[in-house]
């Protein structure tokens, strides 16, 4: 175990890992910690920080969750241990959650309290489940624009429940919205004005003393500035009422009668978003706290224990709070014990105040609640959806006016319907297009995206655009860009091939994947696509042979066109920037040869390597009249590029260096000879016997030798303002090898404890190791 000393995390297991022992063994550290003084004063800081906090919300949601004041704090003590010490995220607050509270008053008005407790505990089982299995990833299934607009959605909700309190009225017996809006109306002549003040003024005291004094607890000081006036000035508004000193014997709830398929149904409602508000308060809490260990399923397990722990003790379901967290986070918490000292703290409260809390206005709680819906109400989310993704803010639309006006569970699921028909769309668009030009030679097709049902627009199209042309010249179908193929896009491929050659059009299909050509084969009649399949222009040449196919010009200019039109949206920022400098990183000198291309084989873009080509990647030494052409610009790319690394890289197959070690000149080609005579010294370090490969792996090692004997570079190289690599890459395996001065050998590029190939033509080792400050 690693243990981080200032937070006391441990490292979490692999994402694989079942936690049948509930994630002890990895906790046990940070358990030891909670009796250490270390960290004492800071903790204790914070939790009395998050306690004054939670004190007015915990109130607050208990009012909006259907349930009494007491019933609250119970779950936010209990919550605070449970969770605490098991949760997978050290410094979050779990507690009773105003984003749950609307679910949870529907459930108590459907099912009864009995009914309630029952779904926290299926709750806690599912989330426990869930942890101890390594499935907390499967949570964040749900899209985002979902959560969020289901979130906007219950703060209306509450925002609405409230108004009848707000006005100090009582409230309807009907839950829905335009109920509660139509039993407004009717009673609005009735309200208690009392009741108004204070909630105006909690409101205003909740939303403005922050903006003054952003470290005092504000709902507390509105909460309890309310209570004092409204005792004081006797105004006669609604109290909470009397409330239990003690906390509750645990017991199992209830088994409602009737149907319990609904019950369920919330329950997983209420699984999913308390589920994923644990994982977003864990998230909020390390962007306040860098590298804070955050272990999704640990924190799933800690979840589950702590709503089946608060449902056997009669409280509500419960969730990590992103409000209280971060507040925790902020306060100065190094440790799970911050939060247990807020549960303490807490039940304090509880047993010493009960009585002065029984005087608190339920209108001042509502102007909490009223205060907390307009935060959850996302407008500024929503606002920024709409400039990124006008679908996301669809999706965040159809969740947030369906929970809104019609009901919890067909608002969740119209959400994630809209959302998977919009991500079905993108997924299946094909695009395909007949690139014409006024040559002789072949026309070219290009298709991307996946081939699926939705298809048949865009094959029939393209099918209906060559069967116009000229059919002499034949037809190349670019699939480089296709990702997957099912069985009906594969039918109309099928089609569509059959349909050009019916038409006497000779059809390519070129660069298609491996597994995509095995599924096209596999359909009725595919096998006749087989041999019109093309990895290479080579290939394309041979199939279209009698046609018109011109295969070099006319290869070089399709190549062209598709960069005008595809390439140039992902590069045209960076050409744009390129075109007023360079400032690549590395100098990578390689060999001329075509197998090797260095921007691909290192994934790196335009602007970031600066590059050598040359038979054999050579570096002539410095005394050699020869140098110049490569030391000009290892001259250029350190001193005015001011690259960082060089890279000396070979390569097996290598002409170069079969000539080399055949030792004797190519016939008919004395440039080519007058060139190879700079890698000769090579060879005083290979056996007679030895292989193309050793001498490319040797001479990439000797290359790094002459570039040291260059003005002023091994003094940059000593100083470390250079580093210098030899790399190798091996054809056969597409494998990247990179010399290891520790091991004496080449090993695979960025996994050196993996070994380089042992097969026969695989890489062997240089009979030599060079004293090189090589990287």
């Amino acid at each position: 175990m690693q243990q981080n000393e200032h937070f006391g995390r441990t490292r979490a297991p692999a994402p694989s890992t079942m936690r049948l022992d509930l994630g002890i063994r990895s906790l046990w550290p940070e358990w030891k910690a909670l009796f250490s003084t270390k960290y004492l004063k800071e903790d204790l800081r914070a939790g009395l920080t998050v306690a004054a906090i939670a004190i007015p919300f915990t109130l607050a949601i208990a009012l909006a969750s259907g349930v009494s004041p007491s019933m609250g704090m119970v779950t936010a003590i209990l919550a605070g241990v449970v969770c605490a010490l098991f949760g997978g995220t050290p410094l979050t607050i779990s507690g009773p959650a105003v984003a749950m509270s609307v679910l949870i008053a529907n459930a108590v008005h459907q099912y009864g309290l009995g009914g309630m407790l029952l779904i926290g505990l299926v709750v806690g089982i599912l989330q426990l489940l869930t942890g101890v299995l390594g499935l907390g990833r499967i949570v964040r299934f749900v899209p985002l624009p979902v959560v969020a607009g289901f979130t906007a959605g219950i703060g209306a909700i509450i925002f609405i429940w409230q108004l009848p309190r707000a006005f100090g009225l009582v409230s309807p017996d009907e839950n829905h919205v335009v109920e509660v809006l139509t039993h407004l109306g009717q009673l609005i002549h009735e309200f208690h004005p009392g009741a108004l003040v204070l909630a105006s003024l909690t409101l205003a005291l909740c939303l403005g003393l922050p903006r003054v004094w952003p470290r005092l607890p504000a709902p507390l000081i509105a909460v309890a500035l309310s209570t004092l006036i409204n005792v004081g000035l006797s105004l006669q508004a609604e109290t909470v009422g009397e409330m239990s000193r003690f906390l509750p014997s645990p017991q199992l709830p209830h088994l409602p009668e009737g149907n319990l398929i609904p019950l369920l149904g919330t329950a997983l409602i209420v699984y999913a978003l308390g589920s994923l508000e644990a994982l977003f308060a864990g998230a909020a809490t390390n962007r306040v706290v860098k590298d804070l260990r955050h272990d999704t399923d640990q924190e799933m397990v800690g979840q589950g224990l702590g709503n089946a722990v608060v449902a056997l003790f009669g409280g509500i379901p419960i969730t990590a709070v992103t409000v209280r967290s971060t507040t925790n986070a902020q306060a100065g918490a190094r440790t799970r014990r911050s939060s247990i000292i807020h549960s303490l703290a807490l039940l304090a409260v509880l047993a010493l105040f009960a009585p002065f809390l029984a005087y608190i206005p339920i209108a001042s709680l509502a102007g909490v609640l009223l205060f907390l819906a307009l935060r959850m109400m996302h407008l500024r989310e929503l606002k920024a959806l709409w400039k990124v993704s006008r679908t996301d803010a669809a999706i965040f639309g159809v969740t947030f006016i369906t929970i809104v006006l019609v009901d919890f569970t067909l608002g969740v699921q119209a959400g994630i319907l809209a959302a998977m028909a919009i991500a079905a769309v993108r997924l299946s668009q094909t695009q395909g297009r007949l690139i014409q030009r006024e040559t002789p030679g072949a026309y070219r097709a290009a298709l991307t995206g996946p081939l699926t049902f939705m298809s048949s627009t865009k094959l029939e199209m393209l099918r209906d655009q060559a069967i116009k042309q000229d059919p002499s010249r034949g037809v190349v179908i670019d699939m480089s860009d296709v990702t997957a193929v099912d069985a009906s896009g594969a039918a109309m491929l099928t089609a569509l091939v059959t349909d050009l050659l019916a038409a006497n059009i000779q059809v390519v299909l070129q660069a298609l994947r491996p597994e995509l050509q095995r599924v096209l084969v596999r359909q009725e009649n595919g096998q006749a696509l087989e041999p019109l399949f093309a990895l290479t222009e080579t290939d394309v040449a041979t199939i279209l042979q009698g046609t018109g196919y011109l295969s070099v010009r006319e290869r070089l200019v399709y190549g062209v066109e598709r960069f005008r039109q595809d390439s140039l949206q992902r590069y045209g920022p960076i050409f744009d920037r390129l075109a007023h400098g360079q400032t690549p990183h590395s100098l990578f000198i390689t060999c001329a040869d075509s197998r090797i291309i260095p921007n691909l084989i290192t994934s790196t873009d335009p602007g970031e390597l600066f590059v050598v080509r040359n038979v054999g990647n050579l570096v002539p030494p410095a005394s050699s009249p020869a140098s110049a052409a490569v030391s000009s610009a290892v001259e250029y790319a350190v001193n005015v590029l001011k690259v960082t690394d060089i890279i000396v890289c070979g390569h097996s197959a290598c002409g170069a260096m079969k000539a080399l070690i055949a030792r004797k000149p190519p016939e008919g080609l004395p440039s080519v000879a007058t060139w190879l005579k700079e890698a000769e010294p090579v060879l005083q370090h290979l056996a007679e016997d030895c292989s193309p490969e050793d001498a490319a792996q040797r001479s990439a090692l000797a290359q790094l030798e002459n570039v040291l004997s260059y003005p002023g570079m091994r003094e940059k190289v000593e100083s470390g303002q250079i580093r210098l690599h030899a790399w190798f890459y091996d054809m056969a395996h597409s494998e990247l090898l990179e010399w290891s001065p520790s091991a004496g050998r080449y090993l695979p590029l960025g996994n050196p404890e993996k070994p380089a190939s042992e097969e026969p033509d695989g890489p062997a080792r240089p009979p030599s190791e060079p004293s090189l400050p090589v990287s």
